[in-house]
């Protein structure tokens, strides 16, 4: 917007200026053209009032000499001629027959005036073209034609013309830096606050504000309105999310009372139906449990409000995959891990130690028993979802990628696009425990940091679910 403003504003100061300067220019050229050319109508009517007496008498010796000073003296053509339009003097010589000499002595011999020049310019080299009538005793005897170079007078225009150009110039390079620019800074800067604000709200900061002290009143005003459209949506918010965590923590007291009694009861069923359906209760009991702790974790992270900090993903891949090996080894699936040394990233205080819990997790209960892996690899920075470019803080927007992949049945392209919702499960998964809060949660925290969680089929099968972090910026003597 700067640039186009700009772009703007330099064609209405470029317009002004031609306004002024080219009348400008043209009445100075106009005067030096009227300057020469009065000086040339002097000279004719000098050597006009010298032939007078030559062309009378018969005697041209004085008024050859004075042509030939004159020619030598201006680098000009000279030639008197008589009535019938027959060369008398011309020290050099002139072709009569040219359409502007015979026009101009035509009307001389008419005792017409002669015409005065249009504007010659300095790319123009056509000569001055005077001719003067000879007269005596009103009887015209004869003509002076007078063809006169113009590099002088176009010299004159030329400088002028370089003097106005470049006065125009500096006052319209001053115009933009010291007007222009300014001013556009003062428009903008309000705007591109605004749009960053905009930006910060739309990755979920609610509490982000902008200045209303700044700018054009109307703009003052958009801040106005902005901030206060902030503050409600952060108050709206901020009551979701304290309505979760209390419910949440309201409703754990009574379930855990409700799982005490249920168990009390086992003791007076005799009968196996009995004693079954009251162990389905128990376990129902338990899964809300887990919904709840799953709520009031999501509630916590929406909450939070962590500054992202560096984290060495190698060492937190290997110490995460470590941790979910003895549990990996007791279900006989094979865990492996391709790590990256020296790869550190940008995110949430712990937010890729409970990424990884989570795919390691799912992995495991929904890859079907098939091997598991994770990897570490770098990436250039690339479209994020919707056509954002990737949150990056690294050198050149590089993102790292931390990828857990298993080999089974995965999901469909109905399932991608759905996972990942809050308590979605898929239908073939229903039986296997779980509140379908997980990637959501995961999600939450790894976006919260600048960072994406991307899901996509594995080949030749299975799921690949990748944590995309940006990474730490390189700095002189050290490697990333």
């Amino acid at each position: 917007m700067r640039r186009r403003l700009l772009i703007i504003v330099f064609a209405l100061v470029t317009g002004l200026i031609l306004a002024l300067s080219v009348p400008l220019v043209r009445a100075t050229a106009e005067h030096t053209i009227q300057s020469a050319f009065i000086g040339r109508v002097e000279d004719g009517a000098w050597f006009a009032d010298m032939a007078s007496t030559a062309l009378e008498s018969g005697r041209t010796d004085r008024l050859e000499a004075a042509a030939d000073r004159y020619t030598a003296l201006y680098d000009s053509q000279v030639a008197v001629v008589d009535a019938d339009s027959e060369i008398v003097v011309a020290p050099r010589p002139v072709d009569l027959e040219e359409p502007e000499v015979r026009a101009a002595l035509l009307r001389a011999l008419a005792d017409r005036p002669a015409w005065q020049p249009g504007l010659v310019w300095p790319w123009d080299d056509r000569p001055f073209v005077l001719a003067e009538p000879v007269k005596r005793d009103g009887r015209v005897l004869g003509a002076v034609v007078v063809i006169s170079p113009t590099d002088r007078a176009r010299s004159e225009v030329a400088d002028h013309l370089t003097l106005v150009a470049v006065g125009s110039l500096a006052a319209l390079l001053a115009a933009l830096l010291a007007v222009a620019a300014p001013m556009v800074r003062w428009v903008l800067r309000p705007v591109h606050e605004l749009d960053r604000a905009t930006h910060e709200v739309a990755l979920g900061r609610l509490k982000t504000r902008v200045s209303e002290r700044t700018g054009a009143p109307e703009l003052r005003r958009l801040a106005n309105s902005f901030n206060a459209m902030a503050d409600s949506m952060h108050a709206s918010q901020e009551q979701q999310r304290a309505f979760v965590a209390q419910a949440s923590h309201q409703l754990r007291n009574p379930l855990t009372a409700l799982r005490l009694r249920v168990e009390n009861l086992e003791e007076y069923v005799n009968d196996d139906r009995g004693l079954h359906e009251l162990h389905i209760a128990a376990e129902e009991a338990d899964r809300f449990g887990e919904i709840l702790d799953g709520l009031l974790r999501m509630a916590r992270a929406e909450a939070s409000e962590g500054e992202r900090v560096p984290v060495d993903v190698t060492a937190v891949v290997t110490h995460r995959v470590d941790a979910w090996r003895t549990a990996y080894e007791a279900e006989g699936v094979p865990l492996t891990i391709r790590p990256l040394d020296g790869v550190r990233a940008l995110c949430l205080p712990d937010c890729l130690d409970q990424a990884l819990d989570t795919l390691l997790d799912n992995a495991l209960k929904f890859g079907d028993g098939t091997p598991v892996s994770v990897s570490v690899t770098r990436a250039p920075a690339r479209a994020g979802v919707g056509g954002r470019e990737d949150a990056g803080g690294g050198q050149g927007g590089d993102m790292v990628e931390v990828t857990v992949r298993d080999r089974g049945a995965g999901l469909t392209a109905e399932e991608m696009a759905q996972a990942g919702g809050r308590f979605w499960r898929s239908t073939r998964h229903q039986n296997v425990r779980g509140t379908g809060l997980g990637l959501a949660l995961t999600r939450l925290v790894v976006e919260a940091g600048g960072g994406e969680l991307r899901l996509a089929a594995a080949e030749p099968h299975g799921l690949a679910a990748t944590v995309r972090l940006p990474a730490v910026p390189a700095t002189p003597g050290t490697t990333t």
